[in-house]
């Protein structure tokens, strides 16, 4: 009788164990479905459905969120809502914006990019064969790929040939680098080497700027632009570059090379950079793109359409269009937004629908990034990437987190 009551406690014991970590495992995979944000425009009514069995309540009411509920607000503000799974099991603080409604206008035309970096980036580092034979690596441990060079012997540093010359002048003496590293800055110290053809050297390579060609996503009212939907990164060094300025070029796409599985395509243009093709200025490179100022008459120039902002919380999946700025004109290509996913930057996952666009480009090439997203007449997002081994299927980020990330 005692070893039943054992085994019997004991069995009770182990389902509840297997079923909280069931609970806890699904209570995780609910949370991740849920936005960090939800926003409200003021004086509105927005409904909201998000499928989920979850619940949001605050001091004053308690709403189900499993089937469409309607909120109303007559005050901006931010406040938080606490998010129940099945109305018990806290799961998620979801802050709620009330805002007036946002309005911009969704661009799609390409645009040439020059970026200069905040000193000079260390891509690598090799040996250097001395006077007398040897190779040496004057930098190896010293400097690593990925640092920015800011000063040499506490003079700045703004270009490869700067650092060369400093390098040169310093009649191999130990010379004094001050590094940028992970956002700490501090300083090292490298003996440069003479080489064999007598001149000193200590075995750096080196970038300072960095071009391409991308998309405008959106200007605002006030001449604020938001642009590719990812950063720049270095290619040697796959890290974001950290950058002291940019400029924004027209460019002229004179070809376009299909993506095909396994290899993406790209758009092939010409960038001048004379001052009569400058846009704008980049003031800021980060994971959600590239942001700066530019000239308020491209709006009026390229006629563009004044559109309201749809957040991440009114995105569907279903039908959407891709806004791109061909022959003098806007099309829109349409695509089909299969997930949704409200962390990182991948938010949507799409797959390109349009005859027409598939017969350019077989879907989504580079060049494309920053191609604004539409649906239900609201601007909701970019693209950002496409599937390496499907070009007919891409990624895209919310238009709210590039907002966000431009003001």
């Amino acid at each position: 009788m005692k070893k039943k009551i054992v085994y019997r406690f004991f069995i009770f014991v182990l389902f509840f164990i297997v079923s909280a970590s069931g609970m806890g495992i699904y209570a995780h995979m609910v949370a991740k479905q849920l936005p960090g944000e939800i926003y409200l425009q003021n004086n509105r009514i927005t409904t909201l459905q998000l499928g989920l069995p979850v619940t949001a309540e605050n001091d004053t009411q308690k709403v189900n969120l499993s089937r469409p509920a309607a909120f109303a607000a007559d005050q901006t503000g931010s406040y938080p809502m606490q998010i129940k799974l099945f109305g018990v099991f806290d799961i998620r603080t979801v802050d709620v914006n009330v805002v007036e409604p946002d309005y911009v206008y969704p661009c799609g035309f390409q645009i040439g990019l020059y970026l200069k970096t905040d000193g000079v980036l260390a891509v690598n580092t090799q040996s250097i064969t001395d006077i007398y034979g040897n190779e040496v690596n004057p930098c190896e441990n010293i400097i690593r790929q990925g640092d920015y060079i800011l000063a040499v012997n506490a003079e700045k540093v703004s270009s490869k040939g700067t650092l060369a010359e400093a390098v040169k002048k310093c009649g191999g003496t130990e010379v004094v680098f001050t590094i940028l590293r992970n956002g700490q800055q501090f300083d090292v110290s490298v003996t440069p080497v003479m080489d064999e053809s007598g001149n000193y050297k200590i075995g750096l390579w080196v970038k300072d700027d960095a071009q391409g060609i991308g998309t405008m996503t959106y200007i605002d009212s006030s001449g604020g632009f938001g642009a590719l939907g990812h950063g720049i990164s270095d290619e040697t060094t796959a890290g974001l570059l950290t950058i002291h300025d940019g400029r924004l070029y027209k460019t002229k796409i004179v070809s376009i090379i299909k993506g095909t599985e396994g290899t993406p395509g790209e758009f092939i243009g010409t960038i001048n950079y004379q001052e009569k093709n400058f846009l704008g200025s980049i003031r800021k490179n980060t994971v959600s793109g590239i942001f700066g100022t530019l000239d308020k008459n491209l709006a009026e120039e390229y006629e563009l359409e004044y559109m309201q902002v749809g957040y991440s919380h009114e995105v569907e999946k279903g039908k959407a269009y891709i806004r791109m700025y061909t022959d003098n004109s806007y099309q829109d290509y349409q695509i089909e937004i299969d997930h949704i996913s409200y962390g990182g930057q991948k938010n949507l996952t799409f797959t390109v629908k349009s005859p027409e666009l598939l017969a350019m480009t077989n879907g989504i090439v580079q060049g494309m990034s920053g191609s604004p997203i539409l649906q239900n007449g609201k601007f909701v997002g970019a693209v950002t990437h496409v599937f390496i081994d499907n070009p007919t299927k891409g990624y895209g980020i919310f238009a709210e987190t590039m907002l966000k990330e431009g003001k």
